[in-house]
């Protein structure tokens, strides 16, 4: 008569018992890592992607008023107002976009426009450009920077615009 099979017989044998799981455990740690990359590095990613088109709808909002007429920065008398009212637009329109793309964190808090840079000789030549720049501090997914887990922390993005002037 043939007996019946226990839990031994039923699997490997004995040496063997529990490599799997062990193997598991090994590739699951490493995955897990490999996942949590990931999604480090894809939120900074969009983020990223985020800034670069607030600052194209940063320069865009600088040719659309230079456009319309209404804020020449080549103005004799009123080029300061002028380019203040412009830093404002972009402003406005970078934080607009940011908020839009649903960027990590509080855009008024994290955000930094730099005031526009406007290398001009309007005068001489009728042409300018304007730079601006764009840091977002993002805030870190998983809480504090550690020697494990390291995050991208500050977003970087310039702009530049070239025009002529309307005089």
């Amino acid at each position: 008569m043939k007996q019946p099979c226990t839990s031994r017989c039923a699997g490997a044998p004995g040496p063997q018992r529990g490599v799997a799981a062990i193997e598991f455990a090994l590739i699951a740690v490493f995955m897990i890592v490999m996942l949590l990359g990931l999604t480090v590095y894809w939120r900074a990613f969009q983020a990223q992607q985020s800034l670069t088109r607030a600052a194209g709808d940063g320069a865009r909002a600088i040719l659309g008023v230079l456009a319309a007429g209404v804020s020449d920065p080549c103005h004799p008398t009123q080029a300061a107002a002028n380019r203040a009212t412009i830093q404002l637009r972009v402003l406005q329109s970078v934080r607009s976009s940011l908020e839009r793309s649903d960027v990590p964190g509080t855009v008024a808090d994290q955000l930094t426009v730099s005031p526009i840079q406007w290398q001009a000789a309007c005068p001489s030549t009728g042409t300018g450009s304007a730079t601006f720049e764009l840091r977002y501090q993002l805030a870190p997914l998983f809480g504090t920077q550690s020697v494990w887990v390291t995050e991208p922390r500050q977003l970087y993005e310039k702009s530049v615009v070239h025009f002529a002037s309307l005089l």
